[in-house]
């Protein structure tokens, strides 16, 4: 990728926005986690994105804002894969909250901040000493502590959440690679688009009729989905993505508790020491960070 001017640098907004993102997407797995017995991820994925896309363009016909110039993408193709690998992270994410404990998902997930942190060296230009390359592999070490996988008898349900973690690095490095290009309204509405007509192809294959008392949540799922993404978006577009990234930190707080208090899942102090190792390496990422600013 070439170099690009990217938007100004607003670190204190990027950072609230980063936050907010991250107590929605534990909201939002969680609802997912609830409903995963009962129906496949992959209609739960599809419900996220078409509820995600009807409102969006709802809202964008009310405040008189549809029109094709404020749209357009200067890159809908690659916008458009952007979209897809959302679409790949939120099915591994579906999968992984029903195989796995949230707060274990969750720690792996961590890994995703600092693969953002090191592909944004050849991706998007942004300098990386060596100091913080050995933080991320600090990371990557509490990341093992707490999942403590085991070589002889490993489990395969493990790679979910790496998968979800790989996917959705890759779409955090393309939301601010075409933060420069495009507006948050243009990005959103393409991250929409993408999951809902390529989950709208595939759902047949995996629809179970949805209960009555089940409706009001499928679109919970949705509308969680709009708004922890915009709230995404709107980090990236504020500031660098090695600053925002780690404070999705904050998700293993709301998994903890919500793990806790329904689904009777209590992290092991394996998870704790790992998770706070995890913790640590984000947190200098951070003050290196503001130091070079």
């Amino acid at each position: 990728m070439t170099s690009l001017t990217l938007p100004a640098q607003r670190p204190l907004r990027g950072i609230v926005c980063m936050l907010v993102a991250a107590a929605l997407f534990v909201a939002m797995d969680s609802l997912a986690k609830y409903l995963g017995d009962d129906y496949s991820s992959v209609q739960l994925a599809w419900s996220r994105y078409s509820v995600h896309l009807i409102v969006l363009i709802l809202l964008l016909i009310i405040l008189g804002r549809l029109n094709r110039r404020e749209l357009e993408s200067r890159a809908p193709w690659g916008q458009f894969g952007r979209g897809l690998l959302l679409l790949g992270a939120t099915i591994f994410a579906y999968l992984s909250v029903r195989a796995l404990p949230l707060t274990q998902v969750y720690v792996v997930n961590f890994s995703s901040p600092l693969i953002v942190t090191l592909l944004a060296i050849p991706l998007l230009n942004e300098r990386v000493g060596a100091k913080r390359i050995l933080a991320v592999l600090c990371g990557f070490s509490g990341v093992l502590i707490a999942v403590q996988p085991d070589v002889g008898d490993f489990n395969v349900e493990l790679l979910l959440p790496v998968g979800m973690a790989v996917c959705f690095a890759l779409y955090q490095l393309a939301t601010r690679y075409f933060a420069a290009q495009d507006s948050s309204l243009t990005s959103l509405l393409y991250t929409a688009a993408a999951g809902g007509v390529v989950s709208t192809l595939v759902v047949p294959f995996f629809w179970v009729p949805v209960q009555a008392q089940d409706i009001p949540l499928f679109i919970l799922i949705g509308l969680l989905g709009a708004l922890s993404h915009f709230a995404l978006i709107e980090a990236m577009r504020s500031a660098s993505a090695s600053l925002v990234s780690p404070f999705l930190y904050s998700q293993l707080i709301w998994a903890t508790l919500i793990g806790y208090w329904f689904f009777g899942d209590y992290p092991t102090r394996d998870t704790f020491i790992g998770a706070g190792i995890v913790a640590l390496a984000g947190g200098y990422l951070i003050i290196n960070e503001r130091h070079r600013h």
